[in-house]
């Protein structure tokens, strides 16, 4: 990844946009970042973290935090980084959660964090957005890891190295180096085969185990301690199954033996029981025989009644008809003395109709003179509407008159009001500049003053914190320099001890490897305590992790110092912009803003409502001069409509004179009309209705003597048939054998019931018959037959049951278990079968899965395994670095020591120190051997890094402070470390106060801090 442009705005210190373009650098890969300390140097590199991950190069803040407090609200936090990564070219642009004003009204709303990633490869144009990859905060993270080829936290410690965590990479343990170096070389695919070799191991194991659970549980299952167990009790339960086959063959026969017994006492007692039955079934027939005589002579009495049956429905048919033909004689006398009166009535109503000529000539001549009205009495009736018409228009103008008067007089009213409500708000807003310009000064007194109980408090905790600091350094300091002393004490009688021990070893005439003498007389001896050489490096190594612990809380305390002062300073500033002002109480000023808000408010709405009801005044004169306007025009109106009223109400008097006054009205006349032409044509309809009457009625009478004639005829021919019929009917029912006509009527059956009776005599003559066959068949059925003892038989039955089913449930039960036993003996084969091969398989990988996953002499995985090979790789290319900053001392090395057994190892560093010919680890070098060391590292991975994975692109390095711990040599070392770089092209960024930089690096990025915020700039000597 190597950088191309950084839009920083409203970020940290920096309060308006501020633009760093990497391509002014030019040809110039080396430059640094200075500038007093708070400008923003940190901040620039925060700002590519942010961009890139959504955290800061420290991550210690998050992008909430890097809100600039020097940036107007209305102003929004935001970064854009543009990047390549090898031929691709990229932008990111990333904004924290923040407070935004609100779009109307006052107050803030919460704007949340978004980010999105553009691909701007072929984009020509710095305009271009270019393709877009990703949106959103967590999905940008995702896509820049992917491109990048590390989290944010292998960034820190392989590009950018922030101040407190550059010795991270250089010290971590070989877990942590594990995960940087596995996102770096991209060996996942080892971790993966450690896992596949893990989870199969552990699947196999789980196999044999399942194998062996199951093998237990058959042989509990079978109640069985081995499978030879089982084999042997199912070869006793077969050779036993074979006698219990025996007894049930034995136990079928008498059962079906027992069977024919009962089936043959069942036939016997069948038919002894059909005998007896056959026997009764015929007496009750037999018992039925005198019945079924009677029913046949009444069979024979009601076939001869049958005969007579057509002559006496004719019989009955003539005597009907002669009932209805004297009815209707009856009815013809009444009809004939009914028509008589009628005929009277017509002819008296006739007469009196006649009578009643005067009436019908009267209602001629009314009818003539109410038609006479007619023509009149339109004329009246068009006469009224004109008067109805004029007297509603003059009602409608007086009305449209008195309410544009009324509107007149309230016109003028609300102009006064709102001409008195204009004043009042015309003085009311004339105040309203004076108000706002006091509200904004109380608006910037009350942001100063809480910017100065902000830094109040933060002085107050930056004083805390460096007390606290500096108390915990003055005990390191004071540890270390005890320790230092123990340790020159130890030193010294190491060195006293050595002509001892080596006293010790000698031997009369030997040479004494000092001075070659073959005589000792007085070898060197000591009383005191002599330190070993482990001793020695323990106190060693003691007393360097006290130095680096002591050195790291002394920059620390530096950095507190520097934050104290720049709280001071700001406190100072504030109090100075405030004056007399900084001892208000902000509470105070927060409640006089509120007041003074209130009233610029109210002043400012009075402002408006005076313009507003000075528009409203113009407008409410042009409707009055309209409406006075109106009011004449209707003034005139009114004086004509009454004298068009007062025309038309004369002719109406004139013409009402003409007629009745009930007959004025239009309507009143023509119902008049209608009644008088009504009598009229009553009366003429009445006379013609009585002689029409009269002609009717003799009709009527004519008609009614000749039916009653026709009746009478009738009736006497009817007598003379009936007298005929009745003599037959006699005569044929004595020759029918019939005294009398009720034996007759007692014989008679209908067809139904003669046809039943005939049915059942027939049916009761074949059911006598078969019961005779019947008792015939059972007695020969039934001859030399005793009765049987049934429930003995059934009894019998039972016992050979009963023992059969004991036998053939032992036969299947027995057969049950040898089946059982048969599947459980065959489970347990396979099972062992199983279980022999999947041991052998489990024998080879497990081993190469535990070996594989760390289970080793040196705890090294499969993936450390292949990882430290890379490991050597960039070793060698950081000792090439590192003997040239340390001037050929130390080399770095992979070591397989672990700090415990429990430990991962396998990509643990130390140093060789060439002054004494031992290896030490990392973490004893001085605080400029450790940051020497950690640049080589840094350096070194870069160019393996390069060299091994085409997908990362190290291109780029950031350095932020350490260079004020080298001497000048040292110094000089490592800048012509970094010089090199540039051979192969990668930019490196350094942040430092150290003034020797500032001379011999000629590409500076400067940044300036000041009262409005910070800004940099890129200057090339």
């Amino acid at each position: 990844m190597k950088p191309l442009k950084l839009t920083m705005n409203a970020f940290g210190p920096f309060a308006g946009i501020q633009v760093i373009d990497f391509t002014e650098l030019k040809g110039n890969t080396l430059f640094l970042i200075h500038g007093p300390t708070g400008a923003g140097k940190t901040t620039i590199l925060d700002a590519i973290c942010f961009a890139l991950y959504g955290d800061t190069s420290g991550a210690e803040r998050d992008g909430k935090q890097m809100r600039s407090d020097h940036a107007d609200i209305s102003v929004p936090t935001s970064v854009t980084f543009d990047f390549t990564i090898g031929v691709q070219q990229y932008r990111v642009t990333r904004n924290p959660e923040q407070e935004r004003p609100k779009r109307s009204g006052g107050g803030t709303t919460t704007m949340r964090s978004d980010a999105t990633l553009w691909d701007r490869t072929n984009c020509s144009d710095d305009a271009e957005t270019g393709v877009v990859l990703a949106t959103g905060t967590s999905k940008v993270t995702v896509k820049v890891e992917s491109l990048l080829g590390f989290e944010s936290s292998q960034f820190r410690q392989v590009v950018m190295l922030p101040q407190g965590q550059f010795r991270k990479l250089l010290t971590s343990d070989s877990k942590e180096r594990e995960q940087i170096l596995e996102a770096l070389f991209k060996t996942e695919i080892y971790r993966r085969i450690e896992l596949a070799l893990k989870e199969k191991s552990k699947a196999m194991e789980s196999e044999i185990k399942d194998i062996q659970r199951h093998k237990q549980w058959v042989l509990q299952e079978a109640k069985a301690q081995s499978a030879e167990e089982l084999d042997q009790r199912l070869k006793e339960h077969r050779e036993n199954l074979q006698q219990i086959q025996q007894a049930v063959q034995q136990h079928r026969k008498r059962r079906e033996q027992a069977q024919v017994f009962l089936e043959a006492g069942k036939q016997t007692k069948e038919k002894l029981i059909e005998k007896g039955q056959a026997e009764s079934h015929l007496r009750a027939l037999q018992e039925k025989v005198p019945e079924m005589e009677g029913r046949r002579q009444e069979l024979e009495r009601a076939r001869q009644a049958l005969g007579l049956a057509d002559l006496e429905k004719s019989l009955l048919g003539r005597r009907r008809e002669k009932a209805e033909v004297e009815k209707e004689r009856v009815g013809r006398e009444a009809e004939l003395k009914g028509t008589r009166q009628s005929k009277t009535d017509a002819e008296t109503k006739y007469t009196l109709e006649q009578g009643r000529e005067p009436e019908r000539a009267e209602a001629v001549r009314e009818v003539a003179r109410l038609e006479g009205f007619t023509e009149i009495v339109n004329a009246i009736d068009g006469a009224r509407r004109s008067l109805a018409a004029s007297l509603t228009e003059v009602k409608a103008v007086k009305a449209e008159k008195e309410q544009k008067d009324q509107s007149l007089t309230e016109l003028s009213a609300y102009m006064e009001t709102q001409t008195n409500r204009w004043k009042q708000a015309t003085q009311e807003g004339a105040k309203a500049s004076s108000f706002e310009a006091a509200y904004n000064e109380l608006t910037r007194v009350g942001k100063k003053r809480k910017e100065l109980d902000i830094a109040y408090k933060a002085q107050a905790e930056a004083m805390q914190e460096h007390g606290h600091v500096e108390q915990e350094y003055l005990l390191l300091k004071d540890k270390a320099a005890r320790a230092k002393e123990e340790l020159a004490q130890l030193r010294e009688a190491w060195n006293k001890g050595q002509a001892s021990i080596l006293a010790a070893s000698l031997s009369e005439n030997r040479p004494c490897p000092v001075c070659g003498s073959l005589h000792h007389p007085e070898p060197a001896r000591t009383s005191e305590f002599v330190p070993s050489q482990q001793d020695l490096k323990d106190r060693e190594k003691s007393f360097s992790d006290l130095e680096a612990r002591r050195d790291h809380k002394l920059n620390e305390l530096r950095e507190k110092e520097r934050k104290k002062a720049a709280t001071e300073n700001q406190v100072a500033a504030l109090k100075e912009e405030l004056g007399e002002q900084a001892d208000l109480v902000l509470e105070g000023l927060r409640a006089r803003a509120k007041e003074v808000k209130q009233a610029w408010d109210k002043s400012a709405k009075a402002k408006e409502a005076a313009e507003a009801l000075g528009k409203e005044l113009e407008s409410l004169k042009v409707q009055e001069a309209a409406l006075r306007k109106q009011v004449a025009l209707l003034e005139e109106k009114y004086r004509g409509a009454e004298s068009r009223w007062r025309a038309s109400a004369a002719v109406v008097e004139e013409k009402e004179a003409m007629v009745p006054a009930d007959l004025r009205d239009l309507k009143a006349l023509q119902k008049a009309q209608m009644e008088a032409v009504n009598r009229r044509k009553d009366l003429e309809g009445a006379l013609e209705r009585a002689r029409k009457a009269v002609e009717v009625a003799q009709a009527a009478l004519a008609k009614s003597e000749t039916a009653l004639q026709e009746s009478t005829r009738r009736l006497e021919q009817v007598e003379l048939q009936l007298q005929g019929e009745e003599r037959t009917f006699t005569v044929r029912l004595q020759e029918a054998g019939f005294t009398c006509v009720g034996a007759y009527e007692q014989a008679k059956r209908p067809k139904e019931a003669i046809d039943r009776i005939e049915g059942i005599l027939i049916e009761f003559g074949e059911n006598l018959r078969a019961a005779q066959d019947r008792l015939t068949r059972a007695e020969e059925a039934a001859q030399e037959l005793t009765e049987p003892d049934l429930d003995e038989l059934k009894k019998n039955l039972k016992a050979a049951e009963e023992a059969f089913e004991l036998s053939r449930k032992q036969e299947i039960e027995r057969e049950n278990e040898i089946s059982r036993e048969t599947e459980w003996l065959k489970n347990l084969r396979k099972l062992e079968s199983d279980f022999a091969a999947t041991e052998e398989k489990y024998r080879v990988l497990g081993r190469i899965s535990e070996v594989a996953n760390g289970t080793n002499k040196y705890g090294i995985t499969f993936q450390r395994f292949v990882l430290g090979a890379l490991l050597d790789d960039v070793t060698a290319a950081a000792t090439e670095r590192l003997k040239l900053m340390s001037r050929g001392r130390y080399y770095l090395q992979r070591t397989l020591d672990r700090a415990t057994k429990r430990s991962a190892g396998g990509l643990d560093l130390e140093v060789f120190d060439t002054y004494t010919g031992l290896c030490r680890n990392v973490s004893t070098l001085s605080g400029g051997e450790t940051f020497l060391a950690a640049l080589s590292l840094a350096l070194g991975l870069a160019d393996v890094v390069q060299s091994y994975s085409g997908g990362i692109y190290l291109d780029a390095i950031f350095v932020d402070e350490g260079f004020g711990t080298l001497d000048p040599e040292s110094l000089d070392l490592a800048m012509r470390a970094l010089i090199d770089l540039q051979k192969g092209g990668r930019l490196v960024g350094i942040i430092s106060h150290v003034p020797e930089l500032k001379e011999r690096i000629d590409a500076r990025l400067e940044v300036k801090a000041t009262e409005r915020g910070s800004t940099a700039g890129f200057r090339i000597a």
